[in-house]
């Protein structure tokens, strides 16, 4: 599995937040990849600063590669792609990884547990509560970890 970190964490903090996952109208696969990643946290990812696994059925992914989307909900709209681009740099330099490491998810995780609340910071999108985020991260690290029996 390909994964760009920041969807993996995504994926923890609405897990923990007790999010229904389905299929979006866009078509990106983060319904296909969550229920892969709950039901198999030992499942290998390479982590990118690309297209990823998600990203390859939507709509909006070009055959270049990169995503068409602008996040207009931002003060000044975005182009995604350079706003996961840079997100994503964040995050691999603040957890001290970088594009193309393996790694399971449980693995991941761990790593991102070390790392919190820091990372919090850097993933808590435009308008969205730090707290809030927090908690959901917490609660979805803590539901893997049960899920793995620590």
């Amino acid at each position: 599995m390909r994964l760009r970190p920041h969807h993996l964490i995504d994926i923890v903090c609405d897990y923990g937040q007790g999010a229904a996952f389905g299929p979006h109208p866009y078509g990106h696969a983060v319904h296909v990849v969550a229920a892969a990643v709950i039901d198999d946290p030992g499942i290998e990812v390479e982590f990118v600063l690309a297209a990823d696994d998600i990203c390859a059925p939507c709509r909006h992914l070009r055959e270049d590669g990169q995503c068409e989307d602008v996040l207009s909900q931002l003060p000044e709209p975005v182009s995604k792609q350079l706003y996961n681009d840079h997100l994503d740099r964040e995050v691999f330099s603040f957890l001290g990884m970088r594009p193309g490491v393996r790694m399971t998810a449980s693995e991941f995780l761990r790593v991102l547990d070390a790392h919190m609340p820091g990372i919090v910071e850097i993933c808590t999108h435009p308008g969205e509560d730090q707290r809030h985020r927090l908690e959901g991260l917490r609660k979805g690290l803590a539901k893997f970890s049960e899920k793995r029996g620590n």
